[in-house]
């Protein structure tokens, strides 16, 4: 069969039509192929090789993980700072009620507790610290004070009665109950060493001690634990111990304090506290030896360990300029039976205690702005 030029041409054309169509078919299909694998790429990260690095995806899980983790880190810093804050530096406020500002409850762990009337050493600033407000580092001041001339006497004397209180960034606590070091703390606890220095008991100092002979000073060292409660009340625990001279003795000390309330420029809190002393303490204050009973004129007298007293304290604060104020208060402790005995205070004293006085303030920023 013979073709012509014409059909030829025709055959041709659709051979080439064909093999064009089939390219573009093949082509076609290697896109669609190619454009699968890629959106599989995209929508399945797993998939995507290591060599080319991490996925979109990837990179915003990444980023959202750290996001979250900082938000996470800032909000326990905060909330500690709040805790902090809240613990070591609280406001005053009724004992029931919402606060005047509006703001939660403050835990007054960090506060100190009275130790009340103690040889020459009455601790009256230890209840009012927690009334003082949170803004002050340091308070200074002076003012009469009407107490037994030793612990456990009869005889009263007025006598001058400085006063200080520092606290340093929450964490150092000084006053006349010695020093406290918040060195551990979580929740409402705190725990740390504390030290304090007590003053030397001269012989002299009423006719009861003569020929007993003086127990020197004291530097006592030990620890202290702290805890809140309904956000109004701190109980406080201190046991020391008397290093090298003085009396070499152990006493525990055991403080609540509570803040009842706070109405315009005055505030009023009250605590209790109770003390027990060991062999050592108990000897150097109450024992009378033979040799002492010889040269005091005492019977001999034997005190042992045990708990020395009991009592409690009132303290009031008024504030009556800016950064001054009028702090008075009153004590009262009652000695136990087993101290009480001792020739010094069952013939020359009296186991019911007392301590008033009041003290003029000026209160002091050290690391802020003093107006």
């Amino acid at each position: 069969m013979r073709v012509s030029g014409a059909g030829k041409m025709a055959s041709s054309m659709w051979s080439k039509n064909a093999s064009r169509n089939i390219g573009v078919s093949i082509f076609a299909l290697l896109g669609t192929v190619w454009s699968a694998d890629a959106q599989e790429q995209i929508d399945d990260p797993t998939m995507s090789p290591m060599l080319f690095g991490p996925t979109r995806d990837e990179i915003r899980d990444k980023v959202r993980q750290e996001q979250d983790s900082e938000r996470e880190a800032e909000l326990v810093t905060y909330e500690q700072e709040r805790d902090g804050q809240s613990i070591d530096e609280p406001r005053l406020r009724p004992l029931f009620g919402p606060t005047p500002t509006g703001d939660a409850d403050p835990d007054i762990t960090g506060t100190r507790v009275s130790l009340g009337p103690e040889d020459r050493d009455n601790s009256f600033f230890g209840a009012l610290t927690f009334l003082i407000p949170d803004t002050t580092d340091l308070s200074i001041g002076v003012g009469p004070v009407y107490r037994p001339d030793y612990f456990g006497s009869d005889n009263y004397e007025l006598r001058p009665d400085p006063q200080a209180y520092v606290k340093f960034r929450n964490f150092v606590f000084f006053d006349d109950d010695g020093v406290d070091f918040a060195v551990l703390g979580f929740s409402r606890f705190r725990f740390g060493p504390s030290l304090r220095f007590r003053g030397r008991r001269r012989d002299t100092d009423n006719e009861a001690l003569n020929g007993l002979g003086d127990v020197g000073e004291t530097f006592e060292f030990g620890g202290f634990a702290a805890t809140t409660f309904y956000d109004r009340f701190s109980f406080k625990a201190k046991v020391r111990h008397g290093l090298k001279t003085g009396h070499r003795g152990t006493i525990v000390d055991g403080y609540l304090t509570g803040l009842l309330f706070r109405a315009g420029r005055f505030s009023l809190s009250a605590s209790g506290q109770a003390s027990w002393i060991g062999d050592k303490y108990s000897d150097a204050y109450f024992s009378v030896s033979p040799d002492q009973a010889i040269s005091s004129g005492l019977p001999q007298y034997d005190a042992d360990a045990g708990f020395r007293n009991v009592g409690g304290s009132i303290n009031a604060y008024i504030n009556i300029r800016d950064k001054w104020s009028l702090n008075p208060y009153a004590t009262y402790d009652y000695v136990f039976g087993g101290v009480a005995d001792t020739p010094i205070i069952d013939q020359f004293g009296t186991r019911h205690q007392f301590t008033v006085g009041f003290h003029l303030m000026r209160e002091f920023r050290l690391f802020g702005d003093d107006d």
